[in-house]
């Protein structure tokens, strides 16, 4: 590619697209040129505050020929079409997570990005923070010792499932919950361990929507196997404490890796008598849990929550995949492969899945 700056626009003018719009801004080498809706009030609106032009279609903003990559950021029942629209039209494609519906779409999307020559990718953000770049150059050296078990939880409220909207596509088929929030959680076990096997599915807390909407699981409980690490995935949208980490236990280690809150924390033996080890392990989680409150609170108070762990996680998503299009080496954690193998094994997943009582 040229010098010049790759020009993005933004198709979906929804609650995801400001932080897309504002980790755009924050990449060298990238700028924002257009916002795409067809609903004109959220549109025009996001375009006149970013000061940028607005098109009711991807065809008028392919027209228009202001753009060389499309971030889709539309409901994920869209994302095929709207992909390939833009492929075909000549633009590298950056969908949103769930990158597809399921896994022959989201081959399909691959193989046309293939096709046309074109570069796609996912957003699987939280790959991109800090706390879980240390976590995983730890695991690689073996810093752990040798890891048998990886817990990832995502334990967060979800107010939908109680009291609405209830038309949100997360909502309308029981398996969309795990397709909606999945990716977070099965982008960790795969860029960490490569292929997953899923071993079996619970699902409880059931709980029936308005309007004879269904019956919904409020959590999720998936047992799998990555090589020789298991791999327990929990999901719970219950009402609980925010708890959403990457938990690896093994031979000279422990280490939970809070992606809510971009922190690493790490516990290990030591070379002190028994009867010390319990009080020097606990002044040392004690010590790394102040450094990385300090270091996360001095980011907030200095950029009003943009360098938010969520925030943060936007900026160096578009950072990895911008610099692996310019580069011709696309980042794995943000390519179309890796987007594939997160989808095929929710997927299998979803086939374990218990039947609706």
């Amino acid at each position: 590619m040229t010098s010049n700056p790759i020009r993005v626009g933004l198709v979906g003018a929804g609650y995801i697209a400001t932080w897309h719009a504002d980790a755009i801004r924050a990449t060298s080498g990238v700028e924002l040129a257009a916002i795409c809706d067809r609903s004109a009030a959220a549109g025009q609106g996001m375009a006149a505050g970013y000061g940028v032009p607005y098109y009711a279609s991807v065809a008028e903003m392919l027209k228009a020929g202001v753009c060389d990559a499309a971030h889709i950021l539309t409901q994920p029942d869209l994302h095929k079409t709207l992909a390939i629209e833009c492929l075909e039209g000549g633009l590298h494609v950056f969908s949103e997570k769930p990158f597809a519906a399921n896994g022959k779409d989201a081959r399909a999307m691959v193989e046309i990005a293939q096709d046309a020559g074109k570069v796609i990718g996912v957003g699987h953000n939280f790959l991109g923070l800090p706390a879980y770049s240390r976590l995983k150059a730890m695991y690689e050296k073996g810093s752990l010792g040798r890891v048998s078990s990886a817990e990832i939880n995502w334990h967060l409220p979800l107010a939908p499932l109680r009291s609405g909207p209830f038309g949100l596509w997360l909502l309308r088929e029981r398996r969309n919950l795990l397709l909606e929030l999945g990716p977070h959680l099965f982008a960790f076990a795969h860029d960490l361990f490569g292929s997953v096997d899923i071993l079996s599915v619970e699902v409880g807390h059931p709980v029936e929507l308005a309007g004879n909407g269904g019956i919904r699981p409020q959590s999720w409980r998936i047992l799998a196997r990555a090589g020789n690490v298991e791999v327990t995935f929990n999901l719970s949208t219950v009402e609980v404490t925010d708890d959403r980490a990457v938990i690896l236990r093994g031979s000279s280690g422990r280490a939970r890796m809070d992606f809510a809150s971009d922190t690493l924390v790490v516990a290990g033996e030591n070379a002190f008598e028994l009867v010390v080890n319990p009080l020097v392990r606990e002044l040392s989680l004690a010590g790394q849990h102040l450094r990385e409150g300090v270091v996360n609170a001095a980011r907030q108070a200095a950029s009003l929550n943009r360098k938010s762990p969520f925030g943060i996680s936007f900026q160096r998503a578009m950072s990895g995949f911008y610099a692996g299009l310019r580069d011709g080496k696309p980042d794995d954690r943000f390519s179309g492969e890796s987007a594939v193998r997160v989808i095929e094994s929710i997927e299998a997943a979803l086939d374990k899945l218990p039947e609706e009582p």
